[in-house]
């Protein structure tokens, strides 16, 4: 074989590696035991990627090439203090999954969803707007150059590569390239159909470990891996695929540090919160919006926000502060937060935006919005699920509000971004609303109350 083939085989191992590197940091991450084995593997892969990701910023911090050796160091480093506070005895093993054939149905169909992503995402190398222009360019110039130029940041025609946005996705990009040995925008486009995968074996296990049964778990993961606002060759590229993973992770380990399910619910949340600030600038605002849930919450009485706000805060602190050493401040030019000061030429500005998100809508859109309303009215209110869609729904809200600060005006946001950084909820409110309904299909023993101090 010859072409892209070998080099999808390649990319593929370093992926895997990546997985198999992270595995050793999710031992301090989630129990051991069957429980939480897919949630192991999710959490694995994202710490492995985060691993890979700064690998990259760690080399060129030193001015040295990144490549495997600076890859595998930062895994010993990250990894000897992870086997120190990892967990020692196996959770207790589930029930046996029941569903029979119709369970042996749903996982055939996401089976056909995450192929048919993988189609789309493979068929071409990745092409869409904000890749060409924003992440891939900047992944591509730090393999090419070695280094993280200044000129991206500081030349005025490099302004549309948007120097203000976070260097997490480029730089992971980048990291795959230097163990590849050369810049393959083809075959790593391969990363997305592992990221899809990924965040499904999340939303599987999360659903299992909370209640759900292992239809309703699957009946979940079918419906989010057909999913294609979110799951399309369009989005292969850009930011907003590796986010809604990352929101995934933030939400469901917020409701677990929330509902204390086990000592690593912490450390899970931190990581969230890292990979989150470091993939998009909503990110950061995802964080914010997690600690304002947690503040909220029933055991903010007890003390709890004060410490949810450290787990929260400091990772994300330390990638502003990483980006503020690289870059400097740099502003968001696309929005004006001075109307922010003037409330009377905000307001029209609102509206604007609602009506070109309303005018904007396929009616097959409203269809699904009004089935998920039903859902949502036929579960029962759980923290879980109420951490979780309280999250969403700060996302939707914010998402709703900035075309209205938007530099162009409301309807260009609203046409450009509005309809593709909303699909990144999806994950988020698929897990929501299934573990509402958990109860009403019957629930299992959970294996809540392990004691998170």
């Amino acid at each position: 074989m010859t072409g892209l083939p070998v080099s999808l085989l390649a990319v593929a191992g370093i992926l895997l590696a990546t997985a198999a590197i992270g595995s050793g940091v999710a031992d301090a991450l989630v129990p051991r035991g069957l429980a939480w084995r897919e949630e192991r593997l999710a959490w694995g892969f994202a710490a492995g990627l985060a691993i890979l990701g700064g690998s990259v910023g760690l080399a060129f911090a030193l001015h040295s090439t990144p490549g495997w050796l600076w890859f595998l160091l930062l895994s010993a480093i990250v990894g000897l203090p992870a086997r120190l506070v990892r967990f020692r005895r196996e959770a207790p093993a589930p029930p046996p999954s029941e569903g029979g054939r119709i369970a042996g149905i749903l996982l055939a169909i996401v089976i056909v969803g995450i192929a048919l992503y993988a189609l789309r995402a493979l068929t071409e190398p990745m092409w869409a707007n904000d890749y060409v222009a924003i992440w891939g360019f900047k992944g591509k110039t730090f393999f090419a150059e070695r280094h993280i130029p200044d000129r991206l940041f500081r030349w005025q025609a490099l302004s549309f590569s948007h120097p203000e946005y976070p260097l997490g996705l480029p730089l992971l990009y980048a990291g795959i390239a230097f163990l590849l040995g050369r810049w393959d925008d083809h075959a790593m486009a391969l990363l997305f159909p592992f990221l899809q995968v990924a965040t499904l074996l999340l939303l599987y296990g999360w659903l299992r470990r909370r209640g759900a049964d292992r239809t309703l778990a699957l009946a979940a993961a079918v419906l989010l891996s057909q999913f294609e606002p979110l799951y399309r060759a369009f989005t292969t590229g850009m930011a907003e695929v590796p986010l809604s993973f990352g929101v995934l992770l933030l939400g469901t380990a917020l409701s677990d540090r929330i509902e204390r399910t086990d000592p690593g619910a912490s450390r899970r949340l931190a990581l969230a919160a890292l990979v989150c600030a470091a993939t998009k600038n909503e990110g950061l605002f995802f964080v914010a919006a997690a600690f304002l849930v947690a503040a909220l919450s029933l055991f903010a009485r007890k003390g709890f926000a004060a410490r949810a706000a450290a787990i929260l805060a400091l990772p994300a602190a330390l990638v502003v502060a990483a980006h503020r050493l690289i870059r400097g401040s740099l502003p968001l030019r696309d929005f004006d937060f001075t109307l922010l000061a003037r409330p009377a030429d905000l307001a029209p500005r609102i509206g604007q935006s609602l009506e070109a998100v309303v005018r904007g809508t396929p009616a097959a859109a409203w269809v699904g919005l009004a089935a998920l309303a039903v859902l949502v009215a036929a579960g029962r209110a759980t923290p879980a699920g109420s951490a979780l869609l309280a999250l969403a729904a700060c996302g939707l809200a914010a998402y709703l509000f900035l075309p209205a600060l938007a530099v162009e005006g409301p309807a260009w946001l609203v046409e450009t971004a509005f309809f593709r950084t909303s699909a990144a909820l999806a994950p988020m409110v698929a897990a929501g609303v299934a573990v509402r309904l958990a109860p009403v299909f019957g629930t299992r023993n959970t294996g809540q109350g392990t004691g998170e101090p």
